[in-house]
């Protein structure tokens, strides 16, 4: 069995699901470039601290060096990932991009409960769905950026993506963007400004139904953009 095949098998075991419902976690997901890791850094701040997720990808380019092992997630080698997955270590875990395991391990879960913080996860809504699949109670922030002008800008300013990657980055925001209609307990969170944005989330202003409303004409707006974009370029 491939790596990707392991993943997509996957199912976190009795002892993992167990510490999820003890231990409720924040969970933000979101598409690259909606400043998920800029709002998790704010909110950890206060009572929440990250699960530094696994990766099996390289490390990014950030603040003039590179991602830190440990700090923005774990780098681990395919055959790291595999022997995790056989001993059932992951809460959850995802394929993405079709090349590329993320995952929350039980390990860093744990180490966040022991500190005695909120579990944050950031992670991607695959995952997210599995944890309302096991979960009943947990209702998961999807992230915006404000509008469909602001997040291009911000996707040209990292400079790490060619015009194959953006297509495929686009093509699985497209399904993120449409999450909200499809499960009303993905809460849709616009992100303007960083402190704003961690107040809407801190006091729970998102679960308001006057704020889901407004969230949900952005969410279409930038659905229509993107599918706009991809009927454009994949064309070509």
């Amino acid at each position: 069995m491939n790596l990707a095949e392991a993943v997509e098998n996957y199912k976190a075991p009795s002892s993992a699901r167990k510490l999820v419902a003890e231990h409720p976690p924040l969970g933000i997901a979101g598409p690259t470039g909606s400043g998920k890791g800029t709002i998790s850094e704010y909110l950890m701040q206060s009572k929440y601290a990250a699960t530094v997720s696994d990766t099996t990808r390289n490390k990014r380019p950030h603040n003039n060096g590179l991602e830190v092992n440990g700090v923005h997630y774990w780098f681990i080698s395919e055959e790291t990932a595999a022997k995790k997955l056989a001993n059932g270590e992951y809460i959850e875990a995802k394929w993405v991009h079709g090349t590329t395991l993320y995952g929350t391990s039980v390990e860093a879960y744990e180490r966040v409960v022991a500190a005695g913080r909120t579990p944050l996860l950031e992670i991607d809504v695959q995952g997210m769905e599995d944890l309302m699949e096991d979960f009943p109670t947990f209702e998961p922030i999807l992230l915006l950026p404000p509008d469909f002008e602001t997040w291009q800008e911000r996707l040209d300013g990292r400079g790490d993506m060619d015009l194959e990657q953006k297509i495929r980055r686009f093509g699985t925001a497209l399904i993120e963007f449409s999450k909200p209609f499809e499960n009303a307990r993905f809460h849709p969170v616009v992100n303007h400004e960083v402190v704003d944005t961690a107040k809407v989330i801190e006091s729970g202003e998102y679960r308001t139904v006057e704020y889901r409303e407004e969230a949900l004409r952005v969410a279409t707006e930038l659905r229509d953009a993107t599918r706009a974009f991809l009927d454009a370029h994949q064309a070509n």
